[in-house]
């Protein structure tokens, strides 16, 4: 049986890999406290997962999309959100919410001074259990509109640097109330620091 060639299918360049601090590093937080989210890279270089090297970010701009999503005892579609999201150096965002979270799109870079750095604040606005999730395949890298030379196609992922992102607070729900996948998906998500559990009082 042959198979067939994908011609609109999109061969990314690189696949960086980054990490972000969240803090306060809590187990839980109140409504209205702000949980930061924050990037620094003063070398301006990123990591490629494929080949294992530093590559320049000189004339990127980078994208992170982060997800504030209901995971127990929390209310249904709440007309404001679940939660608020700040930011001083925003170039651009795509706020959405829905019954079960709200989540927003952020691009940084192409400035004046190149400065990929970013600090994204969340308010959490409703009691419950939540993660807060850095992955997802909006993360894309492009080359700034303001420069000459162009970036192939590529995506970033973020990870989280803390060493615990409290799997402990998650494993506290009843595992029927989890919308879990048997294979253990989103626990294997938090191992691997791609979330971060927080419980809202």
């Amino acid at each position: 049986m042959g198979t067939q060639c994908r011609k609109n299918e999109i061969v990314f360049e690189y696949n960086f890999i980054e990490k972000v601090d969240l803090f306060p590093a809590q187990k839980s937080y109140k409504i209205g406290d702000t949980i930061w989210i924050q990037y620094v890279n003063p070398s301006r270089k990123l990591f490629d997962q494929k080949s294992s090297q530093y590559i320049s970010a000189d004339t990127l701009g980078i994208g992170i999309q982060i997800g504030f999503n209901s995971r127990y005892d929390s209310p249904v579609n709440p007309s404001g959100g679940f939660c608020e999201f700040i930011s001083g150096n925003i170039i651009n965002q795509s706020l959405s919410s829905g019954y079960y979270g709200t989540s927003a799109q952020f691009r940084f870079g192409c400035n004046t001074t190149n400065n990929l750095d970013f600090k994204i604040g969340i308010i959490p606005k409703e009691k419950g259990i939540y993660s807060i999730d850095i992955r997802g395949s909006q993360n894309i890298v492009s080359g700034c509109p303001n420069k000459i030379v162009n970036f192939p196609f590529s995506t970033i992922d973020y990870r989280y640097k803390n060493q615990d992102c409290n799997k402990d607070i998650y494993l506290t729900i009843p595992p029927n109330s989890r919308r879990e996948s048997l294979n253990g998906y989103l626990g294997n998500q938090i191992d691997q620091k791609e979330i971060y559990i927080v419980k809202v009082d």
